[in-house]
């Protein structure tokens, strides 16, 4: 993909490692400033080769998801409304470093509803912090139904809803959603645990739990995504899962999983009809931020 870029086009996707740029995220819909290099400005053949990238960073359902999250905001453009900054075509691509099988490099996809951070170091991975969100829910092209983030819904509201009466005592903080605490601009935010402590979930809660989590993490390539989830399953009786909003399917609600080594936000952003229309989640490993764990030198 680079091998297929003209200078100009280098100098926008192209940093250093160390750059600050890498803590610049945001999921807000880039300005005409907003660093790297959007799709708008490849040509066909240029696009095709940054598919086939992000198909090799990503898993196979990682990709498909960041290509429906991609899908979705094109449906809040039309041509009689142009809304400058919404839509595929204003996705960004920066590279940190220079890509390698050995040593340590990084890279970002950055456009509203996706800023997935992908720190690599030999065979490592690592997408602390990624933000991950959807606008529509659900959306038809042609003929085909897309919900980008179809398990991160329905496996959470099944979780809550089978919670028992002490259970969910513990795990519901407030009948009215709270708002991501750990998105763009939280660095090093670990918040307090609260909630229901899920050495108290059952085999089949826990089961649930687990399979929520994966929702992030098998975003990653199959051999990591196996790797971070038996670490993760390790750690199921030392996290904590906490609910704000009615416990009930489609509810105006938000949650958040919180372990030694994992943060996991979701919230509904409000819309009068249908409170799924616009969500926003976020994916942390506090040990891991910026490939930490994996030998990538944080930025100062």
């Amino acid at each position: 993909f680079l091998e297929s870029l003209s200078a100009d086009q280098k100098k926008k996707i192209k940093l250093p490692l160390d750059d600050q740029e890498r803590r610049e995220w945001t999921n807000l819909p880039p300005q005409p400033s907003a660093g790297g290099l959007p799709i708008v400005d490849l040509n066909e053949e240029q696009v095709k080769k940054a598919c086939d990238m992000l198909a090799c960073m990503f898993s196979e359902s990682g990709y498909k998801k960041m290509c429906g999250i991609m899908l979705a905001d094109d449906q809040l453009v039309s041509k009689d409304q142009p809304r400058p900054g919404f839509g595929t075509l204003y996705y960004s691509f920066v590279v940190f470093g220079e890509p390698s099988a050995t040593e340590p490099w990084a890279f970002q996809l950055d456009g509203h509803h996706i800023a997935a951070n992908l720190s690599f170091h030999k065979d490592a991975i690592s997408m602390s912090p990624s933000f991950i969100g959807t606008q529509p829910e659900l959306f038809k092209i042609a003929s085909t139904d897309y919900r980008p983030l179809t398990g991160e819904i329905d496996i959470a509201y099944e979780l809550a809803i089978s919670l028992n009466d002490s259970q969910r005592k513990q795990a519901v903080l407030g009948q009215t959603r709270a708002q991501i605490v750990t998105g763009p601009g939280a660095d090093g935010v670990v918040p307090k645990p609260r909630g229901l402590s899920c050495k108290a979930l059952n085999e089949s809660q826990k089961k649930q739990l687990v399979n929520l989590i994966e929702q992030w993490i098998q975003n990653l390539p199959a051999p990591q995504a196996e790797l971070e989830m038996k670490r993760l399953t390790a750690e199921i009786d030392s996290m904590y899962f906490a609910w704000n909003g009615a416990v009930e399917r489609r509810s105006d609600a938000s949650y958040i999983i919180q372990g030694p080594s994992l943060i996991v936000e979701y919230a509904c952003q409000g819309a009068p009809d249908n409170p799924l229309y616009h969500l926003h989640t976020m994916y942390r490993n506090p040990q891991d931020e910026y490939g930490k764990q994996i030998s990538v030198s944080a930025v100062k």
